[in-house]
């Protein structure tokens, strides 16, 4: 059996319109390309408006389109993960379902991958229309993997992957995977394209900006040794402030004659770093308990 061009995972929560519009612009640009492919939509527990557009996508295009439905709400990146284990493709495609990102920019993701060589190209949005408060912290946690994790970006949900990549995503089973984090651990030939950023052409985000920040703060927890490093440094810091805070008082009970109780304010102050070393050390040891439990980054009710 010849193996396609082409997968393009679709993660899909809560949008009905889009969806048909999306398929078009896919099969449009693969047919402009000469490629044969796939579209994979994976239906996140959003809304069963969505399944039946997705069951009338399917029935329209047998061949083309397989949809799978979730048993609950993972997440984008849960939903994105189903369609990479289904993909079928020597390249994958893994694009948003609100059109944000025009199915037209496929074309630029692979004329870089073909150009360059790369193993993975990201499409990365020049104007996209975002709140300030979103830019920000997206900035801010890009800013922290560049400067602790090698140079390694957080990359975006529009990219374009190598089948040997893909395979050592699939490879992965941990609770809380990030796909980015994961590409990022095989390989640094990766590439940047500017893409074209549109309004939401369908319903609204699923992500809050309490959601994206619970989802910044696992980045940091699960793929940094950056809360480590924090407690490092102040840990030295608070070592440095005692043994200036000791010898300041050494030399005012000598001065002085007065009687300070030097011992108890360094117990105190070393439980208050004992305690929140703790605190960190609790976390990694959380994330040993998920790898062993193995928690199920998604789960599948319906594929078609």
């Amino acid at each position: 059996m010849t193996q396609i061009d082409y997968s393009i995972i679709v993660p899909v929560y809560k949008s009905v319109e889009s969806l048909a519009l999306l398929f078009n612009g896919v099969k449009d640009v693969m047919n402009s390309l000469n490629s044969t492919f796939e579209v994979i939509f994976v239906e996140d527990d959003g809304s069963e408006d969505s399944w039946k557009a997705l069951l009338e996508l399917k029935k329209q295009h047998l061949n083309e389109v397989h949809i799978i439905k979730l048993s609950r709400n993972f997440g984008q990146n849960g939903a994105t993960l189903c369609g990479l284990d289904q993909a079928s493709g020597k390249r994958v495609i893994t694009i948003d379902d609100d059109l944000q990102n025009p199915p037209s920019e496929i074309a630029h993701l692979i004329r870089k991958m073909d150009d360059s060589g790369a193993d993975v190209v990201y499409g990365v949005n020049s104007k996209a229309k975002t709140s300030w408060v979103r830019r920000t912290g997206g900035n801010i946690i890009k800013r922290l993997f560049n400067k602790n994790q090698g140079g390694a970006s957080i990359g975006s949900s529009f990219r374009l992957i190598e089948r040997h990549i893909l395979e050592r995503i699939q490879f992965h089973s941990q609770d809380h995977l990030f796909i980015n984090q994961i590409i990022t651990w095989y390989t640094l030939n990766i590439e940047f394209v500017e893409v074209d950023h549109h309004e939401r052409e369908d319903g609204k985000s699923g992500y809050s900006l309490f959601k994206l920040v619970g989802i910044s703060f696992r980045l940091i927890l699960y793929y940094s040794s950056i809360p480590l490093k924090i407690m490092v440094f102040f840990l030295i810091l608070t070592a440095i402030a005692i043994l200036g805070m000791t010898g300041y008082y050494l030399y005012f009970q000598w001065d002085n004659g007065a009687e300070i109780d030097l011992f108890m304010i360094a117990v105190l102050i070393a439980m208050s770093v004992i305690a929140g070393s703790i605190s960190v050390f609790g976390v990694y040891i959380n994330r040993i308990y998920s790898s062993r439990v193995k928690k199920p980054n998604y789960s599948i009710k319906v594929k078609l």
